[in-house]
């Protein structure tokens, strides 16, 4: 599956090019992204290793964020296609949890550590401009495809799960061929990360955007 997107996205993208280089934007993308958990099947905020008890508690309290290039083509003056390529990590504090261990009741929980987990992600998504003016509120929806690159509990990762997300922006033409952006984005897992638990990973972000106009 991961394969069959990722060759998607290149032929999208270098058919799309060589139609109209003229309908291509370019440009930066930087968003903070606040990350929870969905209800999995054994509780939320904890994420199951081994069984149906051992694991870690998760808590996020780290920086998380993604940055990188994104480009997108303009079927007309309000329809869009984006994609991108981004690198995003996605940390946590987890303290590893065994409460079926054969240790004394104070050891069954180790102290925290930071748990790193880094992706290449891959998003594509249609863009909808609610107007045509140098102001231009925007509705996004699309999928994003997360290639672990690192994750200290690999062992237990498929390493790429894909993410839905749905969004809004307001974007600005500073001039000619440069725009900036700010939106608002949620994004909600729909498949499993981890081998052992359905890790359904779900962010509230917040980004800017500049794109600049090819011709």
């Amino acid at each position: 599956m991961k394969k069959l997107l990722l060759l998607s996205f290149f032929l999208i993208q270098n058919g799309l090019y060589a139609q109209n280089i003229s309908k291509w934007r370019m440009g930066i993308t930087f968003s903070v992204d606040q990350l929870n958990l969905a209800e999995g099947t054994y509780q939320s905020d904890y994420l199951v290793t081994l069984g149906t008890a051992t694991g870690y508690r998760v808590d996020f309290d780290q920086f998380n964020y993604s940055l990188g290039f994104t480009g997108q083509y303009k079927f007309n003056d309000r329809l869009g296609l984006s994609t991108g390529l981004l690198y995003s990590n996605k940390d946590f504090t987890g303290a590893f949890d065994c409460s079926v261990c054969s240790v004394k009741p104070e050891s069954k929980i180790t102290g925290p550590r930071i748990i790193e987990q880094q992706f290449l992600s891959i998003p594509l998504s249609l863009d909808y401009s609610l107007s045509e003016g140098r102001l231009r509120p925007v509705l996004t929806g699309g999928f994003r495809n997360n290639i672990e690159t690192k994750n200290d509990l690999e062992e237990y990762s498929e390493g790429y799960f894909l993410e839905g997300f749905l969004g809004a922006s307001l974007n600005y033409d500073l001039a000619e061929k440069f725009n900036a952006g700010i939106g608002y984005r949620y994004q909600t897992a729909l498949s499993d990360l981890y081998k052992t638990d359905d890790f359904k990973l779900r962010s509230h972000s917040v980004f800017l955007q500049v794109n600049y106009l090819l011709r």
